[in-house]
């Protein structure tokens, strides 16, 4: 077991350095010059060779991959241009929300994918088996914002189950004669 563990984690390696590749060549090809975009009105050659030297791309390419690479495997992704904070502050503010919906919609798919496996273990190989494996195919095809949406659309206005008046206030809340615009 040991030995498949080690192997597994040495093929890694190279799927690593490959996916850190791509995208490094995606964002240089694709991308173009940030240093124009965080450069603004303000575009100045001085202006704009600072910019340059701030995020290394006054290097050659095979160094600004070296740096690209180290800090990927340090984990410092730098500072967000638009609000001056570090990425990694940013990324960590949101693990939270993202666990939480990531840890119900598990319990969702557990409840849903428990009972289809078994029924298709029992009828293996009917027609039953035919059916749930194409509805569970066509399912996994859909893009989970389209479910997102439909729920949405479904839960909320349909159903009635969630407020769909001024920002999650409950209905009637909000009386003609409260309203101080002039419509």
């Amino acid at each position: 077991m040991s030995a498949f563990i080690i192997r597994r984690i040495l093929q890694m390696i190279p799927t690593l350095f490959g996916v850190m590749l791509l995208v490094f060549t995606l964002f240089t090809l694709v991308g173009g010059d940030p240093s124009l975009v965080l450069a603004g009105k303000h575009l100045t050659p001085d202006v704009l060779a600072n910019i340059r030297a701030q995020l290394g791309l006054d290097q050659s390419l095979p160094q600004q991959f070296w740096i690209f690479v180290k800090q990927v495997l340090t984990l410092d992704f730098g500072t967000s241009w638009s609000t001056q904070q570090p990425v990694a502050d940013i990324i960590g503010s949101r693990v939270g929300p993202s666990l939480t919906l990531t840890g119900a919609m598990l319990v969702v798919d557990l409840l849903i994918a428990i009972p289809l496996a078994a029924l298709v273990a029992y009828f293996r190989g009917g027609l039953t088996d035919h059916i749930v494996t194409i509805a569970c195919t066509v399912a996994m095809s859909v893009s989970a914002l389209v479910y997102i949406i439909a729920g949405q659309y479904f839960l909320a206005f349909k159903m009635g189950w969630f407020p769909v008046r001024g920002w999650g206030m409950p209905s009637g809340s909000i009386s003609s004669s409260t309203c101080r615009c002039r419509c």
